[in-house]
């Protein structure tokens, strides 16, 4: 017994050293999620930052290193998290130059080739019809309408509310993101992308829909803007997609819409695991806690996760 004990525990240490020695450059989002990417036969040693503030920290609960002390440790495989193409490039080109010749694995090779988080609405739409679930789609935080199309295109027989300022973050809402962001003592990471969800309008998003007559648009800050349209507070829905990416309406649009949801229905929440919108997943656990609720994170760049009405 004891020798078959024995043998196990030399078999089990051989596999552990035949495990691919990787690092994954890139200490944000795209490699924490690049963390959960890895095949069972990886060995992930630390985490590359080019950033000197992040080197001597921890990420996932690896250490960040420079790329020299990463490449003292001899990988076998690199993994770049990040998505700008002449950056991944540019650590293409200082890897080579630093004299590893392993394989290296860009973040955005998968980017550009899958998107969980449409490929989970997708399989989801077909369990609703499938299954029949009953209600209408709804979308809180559109920007320039991508994804809100596609709800569009897969579920195109029912109805798509489509709420969102479209003029950017709401002054108030970031107001509220920084007194909650880590007690205030932290800035918010996303109020210096306002620029960049401002540049859309209504015309913009509807010109993207496959069936614009479907959409109902109800503009203004949330959950203020369901007022336009009291009848919809009596109505179910189906199928929700959540990404105002800050904790005021994430919060909101949890306590509006979780109720309404029918049975089987579900709400796909964009940036729960998110690092540059931490008010986020802050919103979804403090929902979750009180209301008794669990979400199913999914592995997408931006962290995506899926909250199911199981009740009837």
């Amino acid at each position: 017994m004891k020798k078959d004990t024995k043998t196990m525990e030399t078999a089990a240490e051989r596999g552990s050293a035949a495990r691919k020695r990787v690092i994954i450059w890139g200490a944000g989002q795209a490699g924490a999620m690049m963390l959960q990417w890895l095949p069972h036969d990886c060995e992930m040693l630390c985490y590359v930052d080019s950033s000197k503030r992040k080197q001597g920290t921890q990420c996932m609960g690896y250490p960040v290193v420079s790329i020299k002390e990463a490449l003292d440790l001899a990988p076998e495989e690199v993994y770049i998290a990040v998505l700008n193409k002449e950056a991944e490039s540019e650590l293409i080109r200082q890897l080579r130059d630093d004299g590893f010749a392993g394989a290296v694995v860009p973040a955005g090779w998968f980017r550009d080739r899958q998107d969980l988080r449409l490929a989970a609405l997708r399989l989801y739409a077909e369990e609703i019809k499938r299954r029949h679930v009953p209600g209408a789609l709804a979308e809180l935080g559109v920007y320039q309408g991508a994804f809100a199309a596609e709800i569009n295109r897969v579920l195109p027989a029912r109805k798509l509310y489509l709420f969102d300022t479209f003029a950017g973050f709401d002054a108030d809402d970031l107001a509220i993101e920084e007194k909650t962001a880590d007690g205030g003592r932290i800035p918010v990471v996303g109020a210096g992308r306002q620029a960049d969800f401002s540049d859309t309008d209504e015309n913009c998003v509807r010109n993207s829909l496959p069936h614009p007559q479907q959409a109902v648009f109800v503009k203004g800050r949330f959950p203020e803007s369901l007022e336009q349209m009291p009848s919809i507070c009596e109505m179910h829905f189906a199928l929700v997609s959540l990404d105002p990416d800050l904790y005021a309406p994430t919060k909101s649009g949890l306590a509006f819409f979780y109720p309404r949801m029918s049975p089987g229905g579900a709400i796909l929440i964009h940036d729960y695991n998110s690092m540059q919108f931490p008010g986020v997943g802050r919103a979804v656990r403090e929902f979750c806690s009180a209301s008794g609720t669990f979400v199913l994170p999914l592995p997408d760049l931006h962290g995506t996760a899926l909250l199911l009405k199981s009740e009837r």
